[in-house]
């Protein structure tokens, strides 16, 4: 599951600053200057060029911003409303169109996946909607051999769908589908066929006109390389020696559904707005969204060490967790190119929080976490310096 809770450890100037900024909270209207200055801590503590962040309570924007560069090159501050590629993030935009797909009565999650996708080979046992809602289809995770030839199959431009899945549909699934769980955007990238096939539109046309629009995400949109994007930002990584270098290029055509979406903080929080105020799905449709699929029976397949976790935490794509008071937040994270990203959605408290790092090694989800409960007046307690 991903990390609820962290503690800060480090230097006497970062425990201090993290002291003074949480030690003022005492209600949910926090003043711009305290955002930042955390912000700038979570940029110090990660090396992260820049962060940003946007923030709602009872459907309206309180905070949004940033710290530090989207752009070292060009020296350009990020903002709430940089744009950089949401990563995985994208995976929890994408489900809301085949949702909204099933509450029209146009597919069923329980359907099998050749009946929207001829072309995908059909295994010993069939591989249904929920099964790649749920990440428990069997088919794999990316893979050394996706970045063969100097990772030519990722420098490529995929024209269709259909064409990127030749990257992983004819290998061998790693289980059963229903049998265990396992973590896969090649699987997740399915929704995107699916909406095509049942709609009739274009993946990237019905996104902009059923959940875009209607949410007010003006600045969401496919990462294709050739656009020229107003306020986008770049991605870094450190080399061996630890030293910020640009993020290795990569053409996402082949997971637009799985990762391959553009979006900002601001654009972020619409989204799940939209969706705490039935915009975009019914009530009863968001619940199954966000119900756990599992109990902790449901065993995660573990061909290596990257796969001990348990997913009881599993919605249709969506995962749920609680701070440490309990309270209950729905939503996601993503890592690519440098970059990463988190959406945050607490609606029993009506508080959204979207945050973003152009840096590809940062515990986002902590960071995240520690965000919302600055707005939720929650205090840190600080252990003794070990």
């Amino acid at each position: 599951m991903v990390t609820l809770y962290r503690f800060f450890f480090g230097n006497a100037l970062s425990i201090l600053l993290v002291i003074s900024f949480f030690s003022k909270l005492q209600a949910q209207t926090v003043d711009d200057s305290y955002v930042k200055n955390y912000l700038q801590h979570v940029a110090n503590e990660s090396s992260a060029p820049g962060v940003s962040a946007a923030v709602s309570i009872k459907g309206k924007t309180v905070f949004s911003g940033g710290v530090g560069y989207a752009d070292l090159d060009n020296r350009v501050p990020q903002t709430g409303e940089t744009v950089h590629c949401i990563g995985s993030v994208s995976k929890a935009v994408a489900v809301i169109a085949i949702m909204q797909l099933e509450e029209k009565g146009l597919l069923s999650l329980t359907d099998e996946i050749q009946k929207y996708l001829p072309y995908m080979p059909k295994k010993q046992k069939p591989i249904t909607i929920n099964h790649i809602l749920t990440h428990t289809s069997g088919i794999r995770h990316y893979a050394k051999q996706d970045n063969d030839n100097y990772g030519i199959k990722r420098m490529r431009h995929y024209d269709t769908f259909e064409e990127a899945t030749t990257i992983f549909r004819d290998d061998p699934l790693l289980f059963e589908p229903g049998t265990y769980y396992s973590y896969s955007s090649y699987s997740s990238n399915l929704m995107h066929g699916i909406v095509e096939k049942v709609s009739g539109m274009p993946f990237e046309e019905y996104m902009k006109k059923n959940v875009w629009q209607p949410a007010g995400m003006l600045s969401t949109c496919f990462d294709i390389p050739s656009r020229i994007i107003t306020n986008r930002g770049k991605g870094y990584v450190k080399d061996e020696a630890g030293n910020l270098i640009n993020a290795p290029y990569e053409d996402v055509s082949y997971k637009y559904a799985g990762g391959g979406i553009l979006s900002t903080p601001e654009d972020m929080l619409k989204l799940a707005i939209a969706l705490n105020k039935g915009i975009l799905l019914k009530p009863a449709t968001l619940e199954k969204l966000y119900k756990p699929q599992f109990d902790r029976n449901k065993k995660a397949f573990k061909p290596d060490a990257s796969q001990q976790k348990e997913p009881s935490w599993q919605g249709l794509i969506w995962w749920s967790g609680k701070d440490r008071q309990g309270r209950t937040w729905y939503g996601h994270s993503g890592t690519v190119k440098g970059t990463r990203s988190f959406l945050m959605n607490f609606p029993a408290e009506q508080l959204v929080v979207a945050i973003q790092a152009n840096i590809g090694s940062i515990k986002i989800d902590e960071y995240a976490l520690e965000l919302a409960e600055l707005f939720l007046a929650e205090t840190v307690t600080l252990p003794a310096k070990q």
